[in-house]
């Protein structure tokens, strides 16, 4: 019979994520009842959407009432990881926006602090539901791919990445903490094994008047052997398949996650079969039902933090190891050690 109470921290235009976290909310029972954007206009446009809400330009005053359970936080990145901070010493649940934050020591102060503050935290990896994504997990779970060894991803092509905060590496992180969490999370949700070592190549060729990187290349190593490359990039003048995953048992190839489907190439009684396979459908509901049911019936969180920072960990790695000119360990695995 318990009531979750929502609010959100930042409500800004650009995509109208705000709205659509709180429509979430609603959607799965809670009661949105407030909203926080330093920028009052911001809040004006929050009244008009739900305006039965409370709003706030300041997040110590929304923190500060009592009757908020949840807060969903929507800021430029280099703001996850002292608001998200903030939020749970304010004794709330927390849900960030992609990315966790911008560095792995960040990653792990925020876990740790949820684990002794008993407090649910976790991070809107909402593409886990993807319909593309859903469909290559059934065809691991079917045996299809059998191990898999070797994986690419290439997302970008040849485009100025634009003037905004999202081109500013001192408030994004740089060119691979946006869709690059989300494939960092793809990989790694369907990679077993610890990641033995990473290795990070960056270029800045061409983009000079912002200040993210033009390109990124991270090759992440397996303790099994197994490979992942991803490449984020904006000089890319000719591109190559988004997804192209090869196991023992057969391979995926996807040129477009959003064309509703995949080429799989295996094998059948001893005959090449390659075959386009229609995916499944999308269920983007999923991330707040599971919040949902978490808090409200105690059913095992989804999108655990402890994966939401080992995205983080890869990221910052592959720029360190760019910056040193050498592969370096992931020590973030350690510390997931220590968690067991």
């Amino acid at each position: 019979n318990k009531t979750i109470r929502g609010a959100v921290i930042g409500y800004g235009g650009a995509f109208n994520m705000g709205r659509h976290h709180a429509q979430s909310m609603m959607n799965v029972g809670f009661e949105f009842v407030a909203a926080c954007d330093l920028d009052p206009a911001r809040m004006e446009q929050a009244k008009q959407d739900f305006p039965h809400i409370r709003t706030y330009t300041s997040v110590e005053e929304l923190l500060a009432q009592p009757d908020i359970d949840l807060v969903t936080v929507i800021t430029p990145h280099n703001t996850h990881a002292s608001l998200a901070m903030q939020v749970l010493e304010a004794g709330k649940h927390c849900i960030l926006e992609k990315p966790m934050c911008i560095r792995e020591a960040d990653a792990i102060s925020l876990i740790q602090k949820a684990r002794q503050s008993n407090l649910m935290l976790s991070v809107f990896h909402n593409r886990r539901w993807d319909a593309w994504y859903l469909t290559l997990k059934d065809l691991i779970a079917r045996d299809l791919l059998g191990d898999i060894f070797h994986v690419e991803v290439f997302f970008g092509g040849f485009n100025h990445p634009g003037h905004w905060w999202r081109s500013n590496k001192e408030i994004s992180g740089g060119a691979f903490y946006d869709w690059g969490a989300h494939i960092l999370d793809w990989v790694l949700g369907f990679m077993p094994g610890k990641i033995t070592s990473v290795r990070g190549v960056v270029h800045k060729r061409l983009w000079h008047d912002v200040t993210n990187e033009d390109q990124v290349d991270s090759f992440i190593h397996f303790d099994n052997g197994a490979l992942a490359h991803i490449q984020m990039s904006s000089i890319a003048r000719a591109g190559k398949p988004t997804v192209r995953i090869l196991g023992t048992k057969g391979a995926v190839v996807d040129a477009d996650l959003w064309d509703g489907a995949m080429m799989l190439h295996t094998e059948v009684n001893g005959l090449k079969v390659e075959t386009k396979v229609s995916n499944l459908k999308d269920n983007h509901a999923a991330y707040y039902e599971n919040i949902a049911a978490h808090l409200l019936r105690g059913e095992e969180l989804i999108v655990k933090p402890e994966q939401a920072g080992r995205v983080i960990a890869v990221i910052e790695t592959t720029e360190k190891s760019a910056a040193a000119g050498q592969e370096l360990p992931l020590a973030y695995e350690s510390f997931l050690e220590q968690l067991k």
